[in-house]
């Protein structure tokens, strides 16, 4: 029987090490708690067996919202074929998306100091609302926040412009407003 953890790692701190985001220093600390831990070792390879089911549903078109930095770099690691495009507030950008493509990404760039979550909501032609996420975790530490939808979706989509808004659930303001001018492929 293994003896539990008296100072477990976080999940946080698993997932940054598993997706190979931590610092040289802070992974150095991890990976000698893990060969002492018996306990924070299973635990990360039970994050890690999650991790290639991820990958997999990624590339199936079943992964969509808001997603972490660490985990698109696994998704990226693991295979993923990801069209990338960032956007400051304000901006609108052109984008589309091409065969290979399993999942599109939209870094929206935004100040999030002292921000605990946000919220996106989604439209197209005419203020017509498409989607939206509520209430969604974040890192206040984060320059942006991350948009991930199946590329087979954006495929099927015709040319249009969506609006993007990011909010502060609770306040007023705007975070960011972005414009994607979405361009369909013959």
């Amino acid at each position: 029987m293994t003896a539990p953890c008296e100072s477990p790692l976080t999940d946080d701190q698993l997932t940054e090490y598993w997706a190979h985001d931590l610092a040289p220093d802070g992974e150095a600390a991890v990976e000698a708690h893990l060969f002492a831990c018996a306990t924070c070792a299973a635990r990360l390879e039970e994050l890690s067996a999650l991790g290639s089911g991820v990958a997999d549903l990624a590339r199936q078109g079943r992964i969509a919202g808001i997603i972490s930095r660490a985990l698109l770099n696994q998704l990226q690691h693991d295979g993923v074929r990801v069209r990338y495009y960032s956007v400051s507030p304000g901006e609108t950008i052109p984008c589309a998306v091409f065969p290979g493509d399993d999942l599109v990404v939209l870094s929206m760039r935004a100040d999030l100091t002292g921000v605990e979550s946000v919220n996106l909501q989604v439209t197209g032609p005419d203020d017509r609302p498409l989607g939206q996420a509520l209430d969604v975790p974040v890192a206040s530490s984060s320059a942006d926040v991350l948009w991930a939808t199946p590329g087979a979706f954006v495929r099927a989509m015709p040319s249009t412009r969506l609006q993007l808004t990011l909010l502060t659930p609770g306040r007023s303001a705007a975070l960011g407003e972005y414009v994607l001018e979405h361009h369909a492929q013959p």
